[in-house]
């Protein structure tokens, strides 16, 4: 665009001064300067609307012949606005007065020679960027595939000129959810690879706003996606057996975190235990932190809420715990209320924030049992509604996560006493638990719950569950040989006693492993296994040693 003397977007000037101004002209001729672009941050101000700039915003003036300096004269908000001495040019660039307020609206005057100009903005942040990557639906067999998003402060004006300022490392392909959202997934990358998403300035906003500086973001794929790396936390639930203690003493050192069974919660907020003291001294001894469970007793439902109803009985139990905690130098304790009514969620997390209030004084750790829940299980029918009502619909994720210090997404038991034959913990099953649980929830505050068990029906409502080693038992003693499903990555056999058919489901070291890539996927603090004595031996082989 090309403006004459004069004029120029809400230019200030009258029908007698312009009149004047031809005038003088043809008494004294002068070269008429044109305006061929006036622009903050890059966004005209000579067009309507008043552009949006950011809080230091940069005024770029070109026009048709060379002035001198002093033939430039600029105020912004009536104030006269300092220029630095030039040489003759076309173009002014001046950075003006700030940081002005964001939402603030401001006029500047420009006089250049002869000409004349007034226009408005607005002050807004520059086009901005937040950038997240994460693993991608890992295979333990095959290269990793790696996912970025990338949302904008504001709408693109144009997605094509948006992308061609985006760069991947790997294969990257782009999906745009809408005009401030776009998705990427590379792939292509082997273990320990390095992966970069850069973002160039330049990028110009629906508003007329562009992006001034340039973003990155990096990820690394881990040197390993079958085993716990140090650094991951390794927490093992225990039970007083004696297969538990051997397989506790024989990989202490692989152990970060044992948490025994020990503890019921009554409904006066007292506590009853049956600790070990040779279980705590050998966990001392090779430097794992015991961190045991307290159950509302006999998993009761109505225990509980006698509990979490009463703000005097909640502070009672946190208290009993923070003692008992002292007595036998406990890192911490684990809430594991289970059964717990749906209608009593904001009651649980007021019980967990009361806790953590109690615990972090003393410099305690409390963390909490959870159950993952499915999308639309709270509108859902049947049995799945029946699950939501009685044993997951009270875990309020994200409200949990901010008072405690981590959760243990209980992420198995996906077929059970209520449920026909099927995997134990399948993994699309606990992705999908994943996805919708972790909303909220920072990925670094959760860990992978895995079994080490079976279950075995001979029908709905009749399972029984036991080892690893139990399950091959079976299976030798009748004659079945355990397969593979691949699409649950978990193994299953079937067999006849008695003339009354079983199913059976159950983990070995190689479908764990296969789960395994989950934890490094979504960023997990580490897994929560149940529980020890139940395992396959060679289990331990995905776990180097801690200490």
């Amino acid at each position: 665009m090309r403006l004459p003397v004069f004029l120029g977007a809400g230019a200030v000037t009258t029908g007698m001064l312009l009149l004047g101004g031809l005038a003088a002209t043809e008494l004294n001729p002068v070269p008429v300067v044109t305006v061929d672009a006036m622009e903050l941050d890059g966004a005209s101000i000579l067009s309507a609307p008043p552009p949006q700039v950011s809080p230091k915003p940069e005024l770029v003036v070109r026009v048709s012949r060379p002035l001198r300096p002093g033939d430039w004269q600029l105020s912004m908000d009536g104030r006269r606005v300092a220029l630095a001495a030039a040489p003759v040019a076309t173009i002014l660039r001046v950075a003006l007065p700030g940081p002005l307020p964001m939402g603030s609206k401001h006029t500047v005057q420009l006089t250049a020679g002869a000409m004349h100009v007034r226009a408005g903005f607005e002050v807004v942040p520059p086009l901005g960027a937040e950038v997240s990557m994460r693993l991608y639906h890992l295979q333990v067999d095959g290269p990793a595939s790696i996912a970025a998003t990338i949302q904008f402060s504001r709408a693109v004006a144009d997605r094509a000129q948006a992308q061609t300022h985006l760069r991947m490392t790997g294969h990257p392909t782009f999906t745009w959810r809408d005009a401030r959202t776009v998705e990427l997934v590379s792939t292509g990358f082997a273990l320990s690879d390095h992966a970069a998403v850069t973002i160039d300035p330049g990028i110009q906003a629906a508003d007329g706003t562009w992006s001034r500086q340039g973003q990155s973001a990096e990820l690394t794929v881990p040197s390993t996606l079958t085993g716990v790396l140090p650094g991951r936390m390794v927490q093992m639930y225990y039970v007083n057996t004696d297969e538990g203690r051997a397989s506790l003493l024989a990989h202490l050192r692989q152990i970060d975190v044992l948490s025994p069974g020990w503890y019921d919660a009554n409904a006066d907020g007292s506590i009853t235990g049956y600790a070990r003291r040779d279980v705590i001294d050998a966990a001392h001894a090779g430097a794992v932190a015991i961190i045991p469970l307290v159950v509302n007793k006999d998993v009761d439902p109505d225990v509980a809420h006698a509990i979490l109803a009463d703000p005097a009985r909640r502070a009672a139990l946190a208290a009993n715990l923070v003692n008992e905690a002292k007595t036998y130098g406990y890192a911490g304790f684990q809430l594991d209320f289970e059964q717990i009514r749906w209608t009593d969620r904001d009651l649980l997390t007021a019980l967990t924030q009361d806790c953590a209030s109690a615990f972090h004084a003393a410099g305690l750790n409390l963390s909490i049992a959870v159950i993952p829940r499915l999308p639309g299980d709270a509108g859902a029918s049947g049995t799945l509604l029946d699950y939501f009502r009685q044993w997951s619909g009270a875990y309020d994720f994200a409200a949990l996560a901010k008072a405690a210090d981590f959760l243990s997404f209980m992420t198995y038991d996906e077929h059970n006493g209520v449920t026909p034959p099927g995997a134990v913990s399948g993994t699309p099953w606990i992705r999908q638990a994943l996805e919708f649980s972790l909303q909220g929830v920072p990925p670094e505050k959760a860990t992978l719950g895995l079994p080490t068990y079976y279950h075995d029906w001979t029908g709905v409502g009749r399972l029984t569950s036991s080892s690893y080693d139990d399950a091959m038992i079976l299976a030798q003693r009748y004659g079945a040989t355990p397969a593979f499903d691949a699409v649950e990555e978990e193994m299953h056999f079937g067999y006849d006693v008695y003339g009354v058919h079983h199913e059976l489901w159950i983990q070995s070291t190689d479908t764990l492993r296969r789960k395994l890539p989950l934890m490094y996927e979504y960023g997990l603090k580490g897994i929560s296994v149940w529980r020890l004595g139940f395992e396959d031996p060679s289990f331990w082989n995905l776990i180097p040693p801690r200490r």
